[in-house]
């Protein structure tokens, strides 16, 4: 989204109409951000009653590649800005290194951050990740006091300042909170404390510190010797020096012509008018 609302403001051009072109950005972020088909057509008409040329670029767009209402898969939104920015900082500092040199680096990277990880989980006593579970805490505070009717054994009604229906069996919520984050709402938590069941049997696996500690379980190990010269008598002989691959011709520069094969004669040129040599048809001078 970073990106795409970057290209989005270079694209915009006047003229501009009701609150002008600062609110473009705006409610770009917010049409991609709505959970309902209502409220992203909603921001959508609000950029196009402001600049027509704006909307039409938003539309080019296939929905379901940057906007939460149409993603077909699961929206778990947990965002990760600049993931390269390790490896980045990495590459800077072994810069002028030899090739094996900076993969041995970004070797011990990766094992420092698996490393660090397992350190890091090994301290959690709780179900779910501390991230996670601190949001789930909020929910359930959110959940007290809540109103809730049976409908079916699956299917519930939750008064709230809109009231709204839980389905258990396909782990929804009219108000989509839970299926965007996989965590129950507080619609859902009211339902599972009326009926004694257990919440954190209905969150993602994802978010279970299981999952967490799993992902970093497999050690990624050292390769022996890798960026270390080998160990024997340094002299002129023994080193050994990569050249740096020959560089292809430049699109600028001119193909040479192929040299003529040992033996080849040039094809002799006959006029058909004339019958001289030399010349062709086109270009005869001869007097006939």
């Amino acid at each position: 989204m970073y990106h795409l609302l970057e290209s989005f403001k270079k694209s915009l051009k006047g003229p501009f109409h009701g609150d002008g072109r600062g609110s473009l950005p705006i409610n770009f972020i917010a049409a991609a951000h709505a959970v309902r088909p209502l409220g992203f057509k909603r921001f959508n008409e609000q950029i196009k009653h402001v600049s027509s040329q704006a909307y039409d670029w938003v539309m080019q767009i296939e929905p379901e590649n940057w906007t939460s209402t149409s993603f077909k898969g699961e929206r778990y939104n947990h965002i990760t800005q600049n993931v390269a920015e390790l490896y980045i900082k990495l590459i800077d500092d072994v810069r002028e290194s030899p090739i094996t040199q900076k993969l041995e680096a970004l070797i011990n990277m990766m094992i420092e951050l698996i490393n660090n990880s397992q350190a890091d989980s090994s301290k959690w006593s709780t179900k779910l990740t501390p991230s996670k579970n601190e949001k789930l805490q909020e929910e359930i505070v959110d959940a007290r006091g809540l109103k809730v009717l049976f409908s079916s054994d699956t299917l519930f009604e939750v008064h709230h300042e809109v009231n709204h229906v839980v389905n258990l069996d396909k782990r929804e919520c009219t108000c989509l909170g839970w299926q965007t984050s996989g965590l129950p709402c507080c619609h859902a938590i009211a339902v599972f404390n009326s009926t004694r069941r257990n919440l954190y049997d209905h969150c993602s696996k994802y978010f279970t510190v299981d999952s967490y500690r799993l992902t970093y379980s497999e050690p990624i190990n050292q390769v022996p010797g890798a960026g270390k010269p080998e160990e024997k008598e340094e002299t002129d002989s023994d080193t050994e020096h990569v050249l740096p691959p020959c560089p292809s011709r430049l699109l600028s520069q001119p193909k040479t012509k192929q040299a003529k094969k040992q033996g080849e004669t040039k094809r002799v040129v006959i006029c058909s008018r004339c019958k001289g040599v030399g010349h062709n048809k086109a270009s005869c001078k001869a007097t006939l």
